[in-house]
């Protein structure tokens, strides 16, 4: 069995796209305390067009609320809160074409998770 990757470097690392995902390959980024960072931005798993944006900045969301829906290569793509927390920028809109690791959401986590 064969398929198809699509491979994109950024300056903090590198992400590999396939039909159905995507994983970024890079260091941890750390806060000033040695934790992970807090928030968490919700990336395109490939390149598409957004079809749906259900979120606005602001808004509270609990793990897995639908944030986006994207479409691509005739499939359409459910992305979801991967966390509990607070919308704090849509990077997207709808009818956008988006690349492979665009961030389309950025989360602050849940008060009380902090």
């Amino acid at each position: 069995m064969s398929a198809r990757l699509r491979v994109v470097r950024t300056a903090r690392g590198v992400w590999v796209g396939w039909p159905g995902g995507a994983k970024f390959f890079g260091a941890e980024r750390r806060d000033a305390a040695g934790g992970s960072a807090g928030s968490a931005e919700v990336r395109a798993p490939m390149t598409g067009r957004v079809v749906q944006v259900a979120v606005t900045p602001g808004a509270t969301v609990r793990a897995d609320d639908l944030l986006v829906i994207l479409q691509a290569m005739k499939m359409e793509y459910r992305l979801t809160a991967p966390h509990p927390g607070t919308v704090e920028r849509v990077l997207c809109a709808e009818g956008q074409m988006v690349d492979l690791g665009s961030t389309l959401v950025s989360l602050a986590p849940a008060p009380d998770a902090a």
